[in-house]
């Protein structure tokens, strides 16, 4: 998975290598492993190790890819989207498994922003349902980078092992869909990403109408038929940086990274038409009605909420199959 042959190590790197004291490499990797087993969560965990390597090497302008089977990728770079953050993304995603939907985190390091250059990859973990890849500049930092990632593998993989466990308790058994739990975490994420960084984000509240009458009629069977197929409609409709959850009973949330009211409302109108496709129960038409509601300063997570639960009264209380904005 190397975009550069490093096989063997020029004199160079070898001699800035030399040039290290042992205790600067070794206090260095320490340091990542602490990170890695500390933090409170594998996402925080990354965040604060690409932190690291970028402050420690900003020449180097480190992304990490972290594909799980059953969540999706996760990429944490100091690179912007637009400054070749996208570009290595794609080129990334091209070779990698299990990359799903994916979520990117631009990491804020101090000085001048990083500049994507010639790139080289070095795969950290490969398995099935695991895989994770750091890229960064080429450069006299790959010799340390690649004895970074040895130290770095077996305690992310703890590190690993510990989210793919949480997981199990964040999914909905019946639609596969992220549950209520996850969505609370997801969301404080999100806006602490916000609050830290700028930028915005949007969510969606959707409510399948009159299911009440869809069990009545033709039983529980039929309704979770319904809920199944509607999740993976909604699935299949959003952009792959989009989280979906199911909230609750017949409700589903959507959060939508870097994106603005606009935008999600275009989503939210996608997602309106394919439900509005969909035969599931012969002669019975299935349709949704959505709150849609964008992050501004000084909102909780709560305050959201409760702006796409006014969203979605409204679109409920005016005919329902709507889309109203809060």
């Amino acid at each position: 998975m190397i975009v550069k042959d490093t096989s063997t190590e020029s004199a160079k790197t070898l001699h800035y290598w030399g040039d290290w004291t042992d205790s600067k490499p070794l206090a260095l990797f320490t340091e990542s492993i602490v990170t890695m087993l500390t933090r409170p969560s594998a996402h925080q965990a990354f965040v604060d190790l690409i932190s690291l390597m970028g402050q420690t090497f900003p020449i180097s302008a480190p992304a990490m890819y972290v594909s799980l089977q059953e969540l999706g990728t996760s990429i944490y770079t100091v690179l912007d989207p637009k400054d070749g953050g996208n570009e290595d993304t794609t080129r990334i995603l091209g070779k990698m498994k299990n990359k799903g939907n994916y979520s990117y985190f631009k990491v804020k390091v101090g000085g001048h922003p990083p500049v994507l250059k010639d790139r080289v990859d070095v795969a950290i973990i490969q398995k099935n349902k695991a895989s994770v890849l750091l890229s960064i500049n080429s450069g006299n930092h790959e010799y340390i980078f690649r004895q970074w990632v040895k130290i770095l593998a077996p305690a992310m993989i703890k590190v690993i092992d510990n989210e793919q466990l949480k997981n199990m308790a964040f999914r909905d058994s019946l639609t596969g869909l992220l549950n209520h739990r996850a969505f609370e975490q997801m969301l404080g994420i999100e806006c602490d990403r916000i609050l830290r960084y700028g930028d915005t984000f949007s969510l969606i509240m959707l409510d399948i109408d009159w299911f009440k009458v869809v069990n009545d009629r033709y039983g529980h069977q039929a309704g979770d038929r319904v809920l199944r197929q509607i999740a993976e409609k909604i699935r299949e409709s959003v952009r792959k940086s989009d989280m979906v959850f199911r909230y609750g009973g017949e409700e589903f949330m959507v959060i939508m990274p870097h994106t603005r009211i606009s935008n999600a409302l275009k989503l939210a109108g996608r997602i309106k038409k394919n439900i509005e496709r969909m035969a599931i129960i012969p002669g019975h038409k299935i349709t949704l009605s959505q709150g849609v509601t964008q992050y501004k300063d000084g909102l909780s997570p709560s305050d959201l909420v409760r702006k796409a639960d006014i969203a979605l009264y409204e679109a409920k209380h005016k005919g329902k199959n709507r889309i109203e904005v809060e």
